[in-house]
């Protein structure tokens, strides 16, 4: 089976995304740390993890 192609509209979108993801990672992880509230925190740091899952899914894509 032919590997699909990307094309650079498709890529630079991707692109715009992955750093989109990697931002709301490093904020989220950052609140979780600056967090007293043990809720708050926990649910930062699931957020987080979300988008982790995300970008881990897009760079599942270019592989």
């Amino acid at each position: 089976m032919p590997t699909p192609t990307v094309t650079t509209k498709e890529l630079s979108a991707l692109e715009d995304q992955l750093s989109s993801e990697q931002t709301l990672i490093t904020k989220y992880r950052d609140y979780a740390k600056r967090c007293q509230d043990t809720a708050l925190q926990t649910k930062c740091n699931q957020i987080a993890s979300l988008h982790q899952k995300h970008y881990d899914t897009l760079v599942s894509y270019l592989s």
